[in-house]
């Protein structure tokens, strides 16, 4: 038995001595001939297929956004030939653009969350039918509801962000751009305001504002710095007193400019003017529509 243990130590011993002058060669080697792996490891999972810009056919579309998120995607001609829109019972038609098959798509939920597509990913239809629900054709996560919708050729320009709060976001839209095809993107805008409002703009524009206490104030976006952040809580625009919120926001085109100067702010916060003059504003303006 003594001898048997004496050769297997001798064997051990053997063996670890044979590793050690395995382990200094492979040492010597790298020092000589290590250089950086050419390639890479991928699980399939990982691999994301990149559209061929040139295999998808661009021509001018018409796009249409219902309140319940119901989206249609139509040709000029086609729309010259169609008859009024056909839309569930109670919805409306909220957002109408005119863009190109190849214009990117961007779908704020109310959940913070963004959905990227592409106008070429939904088929043509017609005025006729009801067409896309977004929700089911991106894979919405349960009762995540559709908020808005940004389309872009070029991630130029800025989105704004209103929040109840009375605070507001002046995101670049170039912070949504991604090098990769990703389809979904968490922490959109900020979550610690519920939203009352986006709008996108490509340069700087004046802006509306309404409070639930009836004050109304204009200001120009040009006030708010931008943040690269997409989530980033924005800056105070609205002063609110109380339990007043800020109810909603609207670009001021011309026509309100000319109608309610007196709301012009040059500076943000503001609490904004009792909104009497509004009322009669837009009582007088469906009149003369």
């Amino acid at each position: 038995m003594f001898l048997q243990w004496l050769l297997l130590r001798s064997c051990f011993q053997y063996q670890k001595k044979i590793r050690k002058i395995i382990i200094t060669e492979l040492k010597d080697v790298i020092k000589k001939y290590s250089q950086p792996r050419r390639t890479m490891f991928y699980y399939k999972n990982d691999i994301i297929k990149e559209d061929v810009e040139d295999e998808i056919p661009d021509y001018p579309v018409n796009l249409f956004l219902s309140k319940s998120g119901y989206f249609k995607k139509i040709t000029p001609q086609s729309l010259r030939m169609s008859g009024e829109q056909k839309l569930k019972e109670g919805d409306s038609i909220t957002a109408h653009i005119e863009a190109t098959n190849r214009t990117e798509l961007l779908f704020f939920t109310d959940k913070c969350q963004v959905y990227k597509s592409r106008v070429s990913d939904f088929e043509d239809t017609k005025a006729s039918l009801l067409g896309d629900y977004v929700p089911a054709k991106l894979a919405f996560d349960d009762e995540e509801l559709l908020v808005s919708m940004i389309s872009t050729a070029d991630y130029e320009g800025f989105i704004l962000f209103f929040f109840e709060n009375g605070k507001a976001a002046k995101v670049p839209l170039k912070s949504y751009e991604t090098k990769t095809k990703r389809k979904k993107l968490a922490n959109a805008y900020s979550g610690k305001s519920k939203l009352c409002g986006i709008i996108y703009i490509r340069e700087d524009s004046d802006v509306l504002l309404k409070s639930t206490a009836g004050k109304v104030l204009i200001f120009n976006t040009a006030l708010i710095s931008p943040k690269a952040t997409r989530d980033t809580i924005g800056v105070q625009v609205m002063t609110l007193r109380g339990k007043n919120l800020l109810e909603g926001a609207e670009i001021a085109d011309e026509r309100i400019m000319n109608g309610l100067k007196k709301y012009i702010v040059k500076n943000v916060p503001a609490a904004g003017m009792g909104g009497k003059d509004l009322i009669e504003f837009n009582q007088l303006s469906l009149n003369e529509e």
